[in-house]
């Protein structure tokens, strides 16, 4: 599965909700620098991961009901959705590396060496279940930042008030 597919408002449940893979969707616009930047990081992730995770593109400008309904606010979001519901958020420009560590845990086939240090706890039973809510909880940047913002990260760091 080389290249990430591009879907639409229309397509989305089909293509994303209803996978059996992982569906990791980019939400982005073409005036969007950092989405840019995102591009080519995303293109390497489903030429090397294709067939762990599949990768969505979706312009929010020409899709608006779909980047609502899931409160994509500022781009680049990534959302990674599992089983038709969102699993992770993650909001700016990430390095590949810093990409995949936030990844990894969502990947179809279980990777043990890489599930087992995140998990920190060397005596604990399913080490591949307690990493996704370990990096869920404490890696995903909040959501935040202007969406006309052309900072990476923006947002990164802010914690919000409810």
């Amino acid at each position: 599965m080389g290249k990430p597919q591009v879907v639409t408002d229309q397509s989305f449940e089909q293509d994303v909700l209803k996978s059996d893979t992982p569906v990791l969707v980019d939400f982005w616009a073409t005036w969007c620098g950092p989405c840019r930047m995102v591009a080519p990081v995303l293109e390497d992730v489903a030429n090397e991961q294709g067939d762990k995770i599949r990768i969505a593109k979706l312009d929010v400008d020409a899709n608006p009901i779909t980047a609502g309904r899931f409160g994509v606010r500022a781009i680049p979001t990534m959302i990674v959705f599992k089983n038709g519901r969102e699993a992770d958020r993650i909001v700016g420009f990430h390095p590949k590396p810093q990409l995949m560590q936030k990844l990894m845990p969502h990947l179809t086939m279980d990777a043990p060496s890489a599930a087992a240090p995140s998990a920190a706890a060397p005596g604990a039973a399913t080490p591949s279940a307690a990493a996704p809510s370990a990096a869920s909880s404490q890696t995903t940047p909040p959501i935040g930042g202007s969406p006309t913002s052309s900072t990476p990260n923006a947002g990164v760091g802010v914690t919000k008030i409810h």
